[in-house]
């Protein structure tokens, strides 16, 4: 579960700079835009290794690691600036981005292994 003082403005003023694709996870890395040369920029990346879910326009879709064309509709997320992050429902995040179309990253209800995980600009890492 995610605790009680977890920071859902996270990824406030970010946008999805890069998605990568491997076998049973999907990385997305978020980025503010650097302000001054010579500062490093801030980054949190999401670690996803259960279930993702997307909607964009009327496209509904779930990436699904058996079927490699279900990944291809994320790239559309790419550069998009995120307008909010919310807990839709116990462990499960709701990113939306600034055109209204959102990623849903969900908890694995099996309990088998790690749903997800948040890599934060501070270095500390948060397991799901």
């Amino acid at each position: 579960m995610l605790s009680d003082d977890f920071d859902f403005l996270l990824l406030s003023g970010c946008y999805l700079e890069m998605i990568s694709f491997g076998v049973r996870i999907t990385k997305l890395d978020f980025s503010r835009p650097q302000t001054f040369p010579g500062i490093s920029p801030y980054k949190v990346s999401f670690c996803v290794e259960a279930g993702l879910k997307y909607r964009i326009g009327s496209v509904i879709g779930r990436r699904d690691f058996a079927d490699s064309s279900t990944s291809a509709p994320l790239l559309d997320f790419l550069l998009m600036d995120v307008q909010s992050v919310e807990e839709i429902n116990p462990a499960t995040l709701q990113i939306t981005f600034c055109t209204g179309d959102t990623i849903v990253v969900e908890p694995d209800d099996t309990g088998d292994y790690e749903s997800y995980s948040i890599y934060l600009n501070s270095g500390d890492v948060i397991v799901i």
